[in-house]
Parts: structure tokens; C-alpha cells; sequence
């Protein structure tokens, strides 16, 4: 009997993974909406409210959004590198009319 490799393949894809924990994070991460994520992911009420109840608890214990660093989020922190003079930032070059490139080198912020 011969069955084509990609048969298989087919009918193993054709099934959608359910969404769990993690999709819902990714997106909520990402500043999306509970009421967006939900639809997106296709959740039923009970199951968005779980997943958001669970994403609150992670945030409430410093978890919830590993892609800023701690201090983005530390008041006494912004503060203090405000009063030692700012932040350094990239350089910007332009592209074209409309376009902007973030660039090295990095600029100190200005004294005074």
C-alpha cells in the first residue's frame, strides 16, 4: 500500500492546537486587549477569565512582561538616571523622504 508523505502531513495539520496559558500571555504581552484575545484565540468566557486571572497573578508577581527589564518599570530607578543626566540613545539616520534607521553610535544625553 502506498500512502504519499504528505498525506500524512495534511491530516496531521488539519487539526488546530488548542490555545493555552502561553498564547494568551504572548498576546497580552504584546498590549493586546483581554476582550481581543479572547476572540483571537477563539476562548470560551470561563476559560478567557482563567487565562487573564492567571496572567494578572504572574504580573502582580514581577512576571508578567519578560521582554521590558525590571527597571523600565522602576519609578525611583528613572528617576535617578534623569537626575544623573538621562538616558543615552541611538542615532537615527535617514532613508529616503519618510524613513528613519535607528543607528550606532550612541548619543550621551546633553549636559546642562
Amino acid at each position: 500500500l502506498y500512502v504519499p508523505y504528505s498525506l500524512r502531513m495534511q491530516r496531521e495539520n488539519a487539526m488546530p492546537r488548542p490555545a493555552d496559558g502561553q498564547d494568551y500571555a504572548a498576546l497580552r504581552q504584546s498590549g493586546t486587549s483581554p476582550l481581543r484575545a479572547r476572540t483571537q484565540l477563539g476562548l470560551e468566557d470561563w476559560r478567557a477569565r482563567r487565562l487573564e486571572k492567571l496572567f494578572q497573578a504572574r504580573t502582580s508577581r514581577g512576571r508578567g512582561d519578560s521582554q521590558l527589564p525590571k527597571f523600565a518599570r522602576h519609578d525611583a530607578h528613572v528617576a535617578a538616571v534623569l537626575a544623573a543626566g538621562g538616558f543615552w540613545a541611538f542615532s537615527e539616520r535617514r532613508i529616503g523622504r519618510d524613513g528613519v534607521a535607528v543607528c550606532l553610535p550612541m548619543i550621551a544625553p546633553p549636559k546642562g
